[in-house]
């Protein structure tokens, strides 16, 4: 019999009786194993049953352009960033963005994969990636998250995220912004609530230059009706310390999947703020991006 017809039932006389039971142990544990393997979703080699990310192998794992200096505080680029110094750039209307990973061309390929082909098999490994960049992020703006003290100092209320328009949400079947967002909200016990709205589609930014993007994105947003109050409801709901007419503040995360040139954040971030402060409420708000172009 050929050693790929083995099976659990029936294997040969001399794996019965030609070993020892340490041996056979051995050899139907890698059997075992080698079944529940899995292709790797991004070059096709088998995985292993305990990868460190849901069908994503070892090697492609190793190669993840991971960012993990940052030169520019703004906009967590990982090296000089001329954009952010730029007098145009002094009305921030968030306190700055971190993105997972750099834009190579392997990221490009995996996010092309996950939004535009719809492969949802890279949902949850993407979603471990934006989780990562999430704890990080947590270490530096909370200093050791285990200390009482220092854990308020930077304490996420909502996580939300940039929409897509209909037109998009039809042509794709999905938002991958909402849900790199809602794998952060999930991992880590935070309410997720889309709190943007995109009335028109703005065409794919990616064609487009710098400039255009900006122009592009005036106005794009909108906020969703009783934006503030559904704030000022979640807050509650989480820190028994506020009553209704306490709450001035709360701390957002907004989730995206590319950082280029910041137009799209700048103007979330902007719709966001103003509409709140037009409540009494004031956002303090932090953006997460799976990579920086």
């Amino acid at each position: 019999m050929k050693p790929e017809a083995m099976s659990v039932r029936k294997l040969p006389r001399k794996v019965h009786f030609g070993m020892g039971i340490i041996s056979r142990t051995r050899f139907f544990m890698n059997w075992l194993l080698h079944r529940q393997s899995q292709a790797c979703i991004a070059c096709g080699t088998l995985t292993g049953r305990f990868s460190e990310y849901a069908g994503i192998c070892t090697t492609c794992s190793v190669q993840i352009p991971w960012i993990y200096k940052i030169r520019c505080v703004h906009c967590g680029r990982p090296t000089f960033c001329p954009d952010c110094v730029r007098p145009v750039r002094s009305a921030r209307y968030y306190v700055c963005n971190r993105s997972a990973t750099s834009y190579t061309p392997m990221m490009r390929e995996w996010i092309g994969q996950f939004k535009y082909r719809g492969n949802e098999k890279y949902a949850s490994a993407l979603g471990e990636i934006m989780n990562r960049a999430y704890r990080a992020m947590r270490h530096e703006f909370a200093g050791d998250v285990h200390s009482v003290l220092n854990r308020s100092l930077w304490s996420v209320d909502i996580v939300t995220c940039v929409p897509v328009s209909e037109t998009r949400l039809t042509e794709r079947g999905f938002n991958q912004a909402q849900v790199l967002a809602e794998e952060i909200a999930k991992r880590n016990k935070l309410p997720f609530v889309p709190l943007l709205a995109r009335p028109q589609d703005t065409g794919k930014q990616s064609f487009k230059t710098k400039k255009d993007r900006i122009s592009t994105m005036d106005n794009a947003f909108a906020v969703i009706p009783d934006m503030a109050e559904l704030l000022k409801s979640l807050v509650l709901k989480a820190d028994s310390r506020y009553t209704s007419d306490r709450i001035q503040s709360a701390t957002v995360l907004l989730v995206d999947d590319i950082y280029t040139t910041g137009s799209t954040l700048q103007a979330c971030a902007r719709v966001l703020g103003e509409k709140a402060a037009e409540q009494g409420v004031h956002l303090a708000i932090f953006c997460l991006t799976l990579a920086r172009s």
